[in-house]
């Protein structure tokens, strides 16, 4: 069954809870799990002149995002390895089909957006996103928090 589990993870405790539920399938089948964490940038003051791209994290923070999913996963003896990638927040979806798709991925596991007040109108949710336009398996990972 899913055996290459593309695993999305922010350092909140809703990337935590789609990690260990990566971790549960992983072990359950002997797959392997890439880890990915997105910097995000958004364009900050567009207009004629264009705009500013700020990024929303800096890179030490996703480092350290992408260093301890890995060894939790590695800890439970689960093969794993990934990658800190950058982009704009638009385009989250996108990569991560993207990236599914270039690993050879089965099974792309992430949670769901929590935008609210105008956060909520600027952006899309990355789990829709992900759920509209993969071609392979999406699990979509509620936490209690």
């Amino acid at each position: 069954m899913y055996k290459n589990i593309l695993t999305a993870v922010d350092g909140s405790a809703h990337g935590a809870a789609v990690l260990d539920a990566a971790a549960s399938l992983a072990k359950l089948t002997g797959g392997r799990v890439h880890v990915i964490h997105i910097r995000a940038s958004e364009i900050i003051a567009a207009g004629l002149t264009g705009g500013t791209v700020v990024p929303v994290e800096e890179t030490t923070a996703g480092r350290q995002v992408l260093d301890e999913a890995l060894a939790r996963l590695r800890a439970d003896g689960i093969t794993a390895d990934g990658e800190v990638d950058e982009g704009m927040r638009h385009d989250l979806a996108a990569i991560l089909v993207e990236r599914a798709e270039a690993l050879g991925s089965d099974l792309i596991a992430v949670g769901p957006g929590h935008y609210s007040g105008i956060s909520g109108l600027l952006h899309t949710s990355v789990s829709q996103g992900v759920a509209r336009t993969s071609p392979v398996s999406v699990l979509l990972v509620h936490d209690a928090a």
